[in-house]
């Protein structure tokens, strides 16, 4: 049996084979993955790595199963920023396995996860948001809730409308931010706007519509390091409603 080092705890076995420490990987790809020619471009050693070989490039990273990057040339290929997950084959620029409509330095950042270039907003530099309004679009807390914004018609959860949203009257709770310390307070707020509440968990792609009685009253507080929405009647505890 031959054993091929690659590094990183990566192996090539009877070129036939792929292990990462004593498990085989990207079985699904052997009908295309050469594995003569196949290495290691560069890893962190345990959840994001580049490969290549004489044919194709490769990424597997915390974003993005394993995957051949669409029209990367191996001859060619370069990391831009391994961090960022931003690479170059020719005319193509990618971010992680994303091949960009536009060059890398077209894009104009507006936060973390939304960028302009032109009249066109973007989110994560590959999803075009449709029918947006650049003149008046916002990240409305662009340190704190990364992937909610707004323009004057819409209210936007990341690459989509929140339909039901009126962007006019949105906004987040202010005492989400200034009650001082709760729990997962890094991905869950409460908003509301003229009509109805939400509920936000930024990372369970959760914008949840609370439909509060008492719309004027509904605010939030915090009670032993757990964020709560409440109105006259109820509690609210991860967007689920406990009666007073």
């Amino acid at each position: 049996m031959s054993r091929k080092e690659l590094g990183h705890h990566f192996y090539v076995i009877d070129n036939q084979m792929i292990l990462h420490f004593d498990s085989e990987v990207f079985r699904k790809f052997y009908n295309i993955i050469d594995f003569p020619s196949f290495e290691v471009i560069q890893s962190n050693g345990s959840t994001f790595h580049y490969f290549k070989d004489k044919n194709h490039v490769y990424l597997e990273s915390y974003m993005n199963r394993f995957t051949p990057l669409p029209n990367a040339d191996p001859a060619d290929f370069q990391i831009l920023d391994f961090e960022k997950g931003m690479a170059n084959s020719g005319n193509n620029d990618y971010v992680f396995d994303g091949r960009l409509p536009h060059r890398l330095d077209a894009y104009e950042p507006i936060s973390a996860y939304y960028q302009k270039v032109g009249s066109q907003i973007y989110c994560a530099y590959t999803h075009e948001l449709i029918g947006v309004d650049a003149a008046s679009f916002e990240v409305l807390y662009p340190d704190q809730v990364l992937n909610v914004a707004k323009d004057k018609n819409h209210v936007y959860f990341r690459n989509e409308k929140v339909e039901e949203a009126d962007a006019e009257s949105f906004a987040f709770l202010e005492a989400c931010f200034n009650s001082g310390y709760y729990r997962e307070q890094d991905h869950t707020y409460y908003a509301k706007d003229k009509n109805v509440a939400y509920y936000v968990n930024t990372v369970a792609k959760t914008f949840k519509v609370i439909r509060s009685k008492n719309l004027a009253s509904f605010d939030f507080k915090v009670i032993d390091e757990l964020g709560y929405a409440f109105d006259e009647k109820y509690t609210y505890l991860f967007g689920k409603r406990v009666k007073v």
